[in-house]
């Protein structure tokens, strides 16, 4: 074990500790008075260095603070002039105040295009009977989703909810079904995706057997449910 501590601090505290002692009780433990007044000479002066290093680190901490705290205040102001600057050209619709504030005119803006079809719609029965759907898609650029829903009684899907997230719960699913089928659309404005694939959710047996399609609507199929859960698979 070293008798020596290993950080340079540690090493002026142990010297610090020992130089009097040493001093006193030289010629006892094989040293000489002057080899300890050297020692002691040099553990002061690395003491003095130490405490100017942490003197100057701390008014570099504080300069540093100080210069941030300057660069936000310069640009809190700054940032409202140029917003002041945007404000007065399209007040004025002249374009000349931005070469006269030397500040870019902004950039028209890209539209945003059509809706991109949502994709990877499934599906989870929750406990209380209420069917949690989720898909992958966007809602940048103010995309949202409607969400359809057809029963066995019905001829056509129905629109059944609208957000601007990526997921829904059904919570009027009618008690008795044998299926429900779902889809997902994606719009922006007045335009409209594609639908996703259709999702069948069969409560109980899948017609057929073993996951069988058989004559349902075209799409995935979810197999028998249990109170808890589904199991998706691609229809054969």
């Amino acid at each position: 074990m070293p008798v020596v501590p290993s950080t340079r601090i540690e090493k002026v505290e142990f010297y610090e500790a020992h130089n009097p002692t040493w001093a006193t009780n030289a010629a006892n433990i094989g040293v000489t008075p002057a080899q300890v007044t050297n020692l002691t000479s040099l553990t002061k002066a690395a003491r003095d260095a130490f405490n100017a290093q942490k003197t100057a680190q701390d008014a570099a901490k504080a300069a540093t603070q100080r210069f941030y705290n300057t660069v936000r205040d310069m640009q809190s102001l700054g940032g409202d002039l140029i917003k002041n600057i945007k404000a007065y050209a399209d007040t004025t619709n002249n374009p000349n105040v931005y070469v006269l504030a030397n500040v870019p005119e902004p950039a028209a803006p890209t539209p945003a295009g059509p809706p991109v079809a949502p994709t990877d719609l499934s599906a989870v029965m929750n406990s209380d009977g209420t069917m949690r759907l989720t898909w992958k898609g966007s809602i940048a650029q103010r995309q949202f989703f409607s969400i359809w829903r057809q029963l066995p009684s019905q001829s056509m899907p129905l629109q059944i909810g609208a957000v601007a997230a990526k997921d829904f719960t059904d919570v009027t699913v009618p008690r008795g079904l044998t299926q429900v089928v779902y889809s997902v659309r994606a719009h922006r404005d007045s335009a409209v995706s594609t639908p996703t694939d259709n999702l069948v959710v069969y409560f109980g047996a899948i017609p057929g057997g073993g996951g069988a399609f058989g004559a349902m609507v075209d799409g995935h199929v979810i197999g028998t449910i249990d109170p808890q859960a589904v199991a998706k698979r691609k229809a054969a």
